[in-house]
């Protein structure tokens, strides 16, 4: 894939730049240190995944999303910021950003991050999920994705993660994270409560 990581510190760009170049994954990694930067490339680069820093120098990332959303909408991006408040997070994700990564993530996570929105799906920083979990945002039904339906059918199904995983051609652990954000999403805490909102909002 191809990512363009847009914020406004170089020493930022330099440390993802180094990240991203030891995934297999990534074909070419592009860097943007300004807006006007972020849209150069935009008008003379094919880009997959965009990373864009929330507080974008003078910028907000926010408006910018939305306007990248609207104009390129096959485009993915992840909000990358250091701030992990229920309001920047409420924000972020309504202003049309696919997954939310906070600076603090690890290597692992990251590459979670980039896979999941590859193929589709949404992420959610670990952290992230907890201010969610905790102060209560994800209240209403939310809209599942096609592979998110797919596997809460199979878990109201009783089948186990190495089932699921078998039957859907991925791995374990995409199944653990695609459970984590349905918990998120349809605002329980457990396998049991899971399987009652999924029958009761009618997804299984």
């Amino acid at each position: 894939m191809r990512i363009l990581i847009a914020d406004d510190h170089t020493i930022v760009l330099d440390g993802l730049e180094l990240l991203l170049s030891t995934f297999d994954f990534v074909q070419q990694v592009y860097k943007a240190i300004s807006e006007d930067d972020l849209m150069q490339h935009l008008a003379q680069q094919d880009i997959d995944i965009i990373l864009l820093d929330i507080a974008f120098g003078k910028a907000d990332g926010r408006e910018i999303c939305r306007r990248i959303k609207k104009a390129r909408p096959a485009i993915r991006l992840i909000a990358l910021t250091s701030h992990g408040d229920m309001a920047t997070v409420k924000s972020s994700i309504q202003s049309g950003f696919d997954g939310y990564l906070l600076k603090s993530e690890d290597r692992r996570t990251v590459m979670q991050a980039l896979q999941l929105v590859a193929e589709g799906e949404q992420f959610f920083s670990p952290q992230v999920k907890d201010v969610f979990f905790q102060q209560g945002v994800a209240k209403q039904k939310a809209a599942l994705t096609r592979r998110e339906e797919e596997i809460l059918g199979l878990i109201v199904g009783e089948k186990t993660t190495k089932e699921i995983a078998e039957a859907l051609f991925i791995s374990e652990k995409t199944v653990e994270n695609h459970r984590a954000n349905l918990m998120l999403k349809l605002d329980v805490k457990n396998m049991a409560g899971l399987v009652k909102k999924a029958i009761m909002l009618g997804y299984a």
